[in-house]
């Protein structure tokens, strides 16, 4: 991000070098004619003693000049216009340069003039329309940077539950099981499964079962904290892995998880039904697993108890030996 900032910076410092070397006369008005900007060219030629920002662009005109002007601002503040004017030297004299006006909406209340003035107009039309397809190039890379983060998104997105997919999690979870590992901190794992799925599949059809668990990913996401991480395992599988947390903290999350589920029907249109969870909870306190994958089995064992044990209950692996492989 810093890199980018720094380029960013760099690129801004160019485009307003190229500007003030420019050889046209190139200038920046607010829609009260009052100069933000001028070039080199334009302050030498036109005030040469003074400074020309914040004065007004008008006082550098002849009288028909800024009438022409003048009657001219709606039009120059919609859309790109060519006008002839006549500008004033310091020591009277005048130049009649065409200038070629170009509306800068800088915000939903506020839009800028972009003036480029010279004795001959005939490359302008040109010249706008390169600054134009720039400005069109500047647009088209922000939309596809946007498309690509949203792409990106949509790559470790479970589309149903709007939860992180089985292929994200197990690469989030590989870093977090070695960061355990080297560091000795602790790392709990949470199965979850919403119980008797298939029977509100059957009973309400898939559309509301798929409300059922959108919702669900819902209320989980509200209970979970910033450094946890929710996916969808798989069907109506879901799992969270809490990085540095202990058992007892993860069996608290555990059955609040499960009462967020449990507490309040799911509602769509006619339909209402109460879906509850079973949760199984293991961590790397309880006994010394060699991979991660052996935690996560462990943690299935839990869900697989909570499941026989009556469902809609947290359970928590019985580790049968002092290691587990």
């Amino acid at each position: 991000m810093m890199e980018e900032q720094k380029a960013k910076t760099a690129v801004e410092g160019n485009a307003a070098l190229i500007l003030d070397h420019y050889p046209d006369n190139v200038v920046l008005l607010d829609d009260q004619w009052l100069l933000l900007y001028a070039n080199s060219l334009f302050r030498q030629r036109f005030s040469p003693r003074a400074a020309a920002i914040g004065t007004s662009f008008l006082s550098y005109l002849d009288a028909s000049s800024v009438s022409r002007l003048q009657q001219m601002k709606e039009q120059l503040l919609r859309g790109s216009r060519e006008v002839a004017l006549h500008c004033l030297a310091p020591d009277g004299s005048a130049s009649l340069l065409q200038y070629l006006f170009f509306p800068l909406k800088v915000s939903e209340q506020q839009t800028f003039l972009a003036g480029i003035g010279r004795e001959s107009f005939n490359d302008l039309g040109t010249l706008l329309e390169i600054i134009q397809l720039n400005l069109d190039l500047e647009q088209k890379q922000k939309e596809l940077k946007e498309a690509n983060a949203r792409l990106e998104q949509l790559a470790i997105t479970d589309q149903i539950t709007q939860l992180y997919n089985r292929h994200y999690f197990f690469q989030v979870a590989q870093h977090f099981w070695e960061e355990s590992k080297r560091y000795k901190l602790p790392l709990s794992v949470i199965m979850m499964d919403l119980d008797n799925f298939k029977s509100v599949n059957d009973n309400y059809g898939h559309l509301f079962g798929d409300h059922v668990l959108d919702q669900a990913a819902v209320r989980l996401r509200k209970n979970t904290r910033k450094s946890d991480i929710l996916a969808r395992y798989g069907g109506e599988e879901l799992i969270l892995l809490a990085p540095n947390t202990d058992f007892q903290t993860a069996l608290i999350l555990g059955e609040r998880l499960r009462l967020a589920v449990a507490l309040e029907p799911f509602v769509m249109g006619s339909c209402s039904a109460i879906v509850t969870l079973s949760a199984g909870i293991s961590s790397t306190e309880l006994v010394t697993f060699d991979t991660f994958e052996a935690l996560l089995d462990s943690s299935d064992q839990a869900l697989y108890e909570a499941k026989r044990s009556g469902k809609n209950c947290v359970s928590a692996y019985a580790a049968k030996s002092a290691s587990h492989s």
